[in-house]
C-alpha cells in the first residue's frame, strides 16, 4: 500500500530573471532560502534512502542550493547530503 502524498505539477516558465526588479529578486531569494531551510529536514531524514523518490528529492534540493549560490546566497547543503552534493557538481 502506498503512502498518501501531494501531487506537484511542473511549472511553465514564461519569463526570465532579468525582468525582475531588485526588490522582486530579493523576495524570490528570500522565499527560496526559507523553502531550502524548511525542506532540509525532510531531505536529510531520507539521506540514506535509495528509493527513487528520495533520490529525486535530494537531486532537486541540491539543484535549489546550487541555484541559490548562483544568485549570490551563501548557503550550504546539510552535512548528510555533502557526499551527494560533491557527486552532483
Amino acid at each position: 500500500m502506498s503512502e498518501p502524498g501531494a501531487t506537484v505539477r511542473r511549472m511553465e516558465i514564461v519569463g526570465d530573471l532579468t525582468q525582475l526588479t531588485p526588490r522582486e529578486l530579493e523576495a524570490l531569494r528570500g522565499a527560496a532560502v526559507w523553502y531550502a531551510n524548511y525542506h532540509a529536514k525532510v531531505v536529510t531524514r531520507h539521506a540514506g534512502n535509495d528509493a527513487s523518490y528520495a533520490v529525486s528529492a535530494r537531486e532537486e534540493y541540491l539543484c535549489l542550493i546550487a541555484a541559490l549560490r548562483k544568485l549570490g546566497v551563501k548557503i550550504q547543503a546539510p552535512d548528510e547530503l555533502l557526499a551527494d552534493e560533491r557527486q552532483a557538481a
